[in-house]
């Protein structure tokens, strides 16, 4: 209404550039996050001067200080301890209880006196730097670590921080689960925190998703997980621009965990700058390492292709990637029953991918590609190994009575026949043989829009049947994104909210603007 005061931005919300209610006592974003919700606070503005004049003249009694040659900072602690942080090496530990957890404090990378400006990083503006300010006392004590030859860093190891080991056993136990589902050597719950001790922004990346996962799951400081993150951008970036960082696995490791924070900081259906996506483009384009060997650099490699299967689900745009690396005539038939489980769970993956190329890809829509694809899907389902059944199906059940009870033994099974369902999804979606006149216009697409409804049914069931395997969950999700629209009854509504929600509270997986989108679309208050 006209003249209505604009709701006041809190001080967390405002050094964080996030969007506040502006609810008073407390915002609903404080709230959430269990933190101290304020705005006393006062920071000084500096007016630009109208003119040039004004901006370069001074006053005729100006008087100016002569500084000595050199100048040494002292730390405010009292002990009279020079501050060397201009010159200390770049890579640093923070020894145990550096680390606070409380909104009122901020860590900071390089522990600047209070009152002075640093970075603080904004996940919505993908790799983009922003100066903030803080009057916060909390500084983190630092201390050097001796560079080796091999990685220029040495992590002191066992860890002596406490939260850092939380943060690590956290990754291992909650977040490599979303990198590993078809992985049966567990490369990112194993190797990784391993590689880590070595490579500095490996491990930055991986103490900053875990504690975001934490933050999304408990009451945990969400700052802890900027401060990471902030620490590891400022060794990822320059390292992107150069040539050779698609050859080494630990920054494709990092650069692929820092896509699912991006993915954790946004919801399904809202903003995603995704600053990060453009680091696994680089590598899961070139068709060379697309193979079935279990190795360090194909887990990364099917971590970074499921997310970009994510990316082009959400945007209803083709993958960015090598359409020869995923052309499937080629790798369609390749597999064996002797090749093993996961590999036929990511050629599972892959179909999905090649058939959005399909969907939203440039040109016209096949149908001769059409029929193609969808005897792949088929193929998969008629020609996988006997152990991708179920180990458990409960009764059969009519749309919108409730959801299937559908249980796998491994997480790779669960994965396979999901993107397989999501797959067909699409195919019925986007059937070029679907007429757009004629009297039988109305009749086929009632039926084609009841096989879909069914394929959803399918692949939500079996998310809440494997509740403990992330990605099932997300691909739920993914379905219920594309086709949620299509349900009309009430009752299949809050099935399909039920699914989200319980992909948020269990696993931290952002979809309250995606209930918000299919509330307003389905007229439900």
């Amino acid at each position: 209404m006209p003249g209505a005061k604009k709701p006041q931005c809190c001080d967390p919300c405002r050094v964080l550039h996030h969007k506040c209610d502006g609810v008073l006592p407390q915002c609903g974003r404080c709230v959430r996050t269990g933190r101290e919700c304020t705005r006393d606070k006062k920071e000084t503005k500096f007016r630009q001067a109208k003119s040039r004049k004004s901006r370069t003249n001074f006053p005729s009694n100006q008087v100016w200080v002569q500084p000595p040659p050199r100048v040494d900072f002292v730390l405010e602690s009292g002990s009279g301890q020079l501050d060397n942080s201009t010159e200390r090496p770049t890579n640093v530990e923070s020894p145990a209880g550096s680390l606070h957890s409380h909104a009122e404090s901020i860590p900071l990378p390089e522990g600047p006196s209070p009152g002075s400006s640093y970075t603080v990083p904004l996940q919505q503006y993908g790799f983009s730097n922003h100066q903030v300010h803080t009057s916060s006392s909390a500084v983190s004590p630092i201390v050097p670590v001796v560079d080796t030859p091999e990685r220029l860093y040495q992590r002191r190891w066992p860890l002596r921080d406490p939260e850092e080991a939380r943060l690590l056993q956290h990754f291992v136990d909650k977040v490599a689960p979303f990198f590993d589902c078809t992985d049966r050597q567990q490369h990112f719950a194993i190797h990784i925190p391993y590689r880590a001790r070595r490579c500095e922004t490996l491990f930055n990346a991986i103490l900053a998703m875990s504690a975001r996962h934490l933050n999304r799951t408990t009451a945990f400081d969400p700052f802890v997980s900027d401060h990471y993150y902030q620490a590891c951008l400022e060794k990822l970036i320059p390292a992107l621009n150069d040539h050779g960082v698609t050859m080494d696995d630990d920054l494709l490791a990092a650069t692929v965990i820092l896509r699912l924070l991006e993915e954790f900081d946004v919801p399904l259906a809202g903003s995603d700058i995704r600053g990060h996506s453009f680091g696994t483009k680089a590598f899961i384009r070139g068709p060379s390492i697309m193979t079935t060997t279990p190795s360090l650099r194909q887990a990364v490699y099917w971590s970074g292709l499921r997310q970009e299967i994510y990316n082009a689900l959400s945007l209803q745009q083709a993958p960015d990637i090598e359409l020869r690396s995923l052309n499937l005539n080629s790798h369609f038939g390749s597999l064996g029953p002797d090749a093993g489980d996961c590999a036929w769970a990511n050629q599972a993956i892959t179909h999905c991918a090649d058939v959005l190329v399909f969907c939203f890809g440039e040109g016209p829509r096949s149908t001769t590609v059409h029929a193609e694809l969808k005897a792949h899907n088929q193929q998969w389902s008629e020609t996988r190994p006997d152990s991708f059944e179920p180990y458990f199906v409960g009764e059969d059940v009519e749309v919108g009575i409730k959801l299937p009870d559908i249980r796998y033994g491994c997480s790779w099974h669960a994965i396979g026949n999901q993107y397989i369902d999501l797959a067909q999804i699409l195919l019925s979606v986007h059937d070029p043989n679907l007429p757009t006149v004629g009297p039988l216009r109305r009749r086929l697409i009632q039926e084609a829009d009841d096989h879909i409804r069914r394929g959803v049914w399918t692949v939500c069931g079996a998310s809440l049947s494997n509740a403990s395997v992330p990605p099932a969950m997300v691909v739920g999700c993914m379905a219920i994104h594309l086709c949620g629209d299509r349900f009309t009854d009430p009752h299949e509504q809050d099935l399909l909210i039920q699914v989200l929600i319980q992909t948020d509270t269990l696993h931290g997986w952002p979809t309250h603007a995606l209930q918000r989108q299919l509330r307003e679309t389905w007229g439900m208050r």
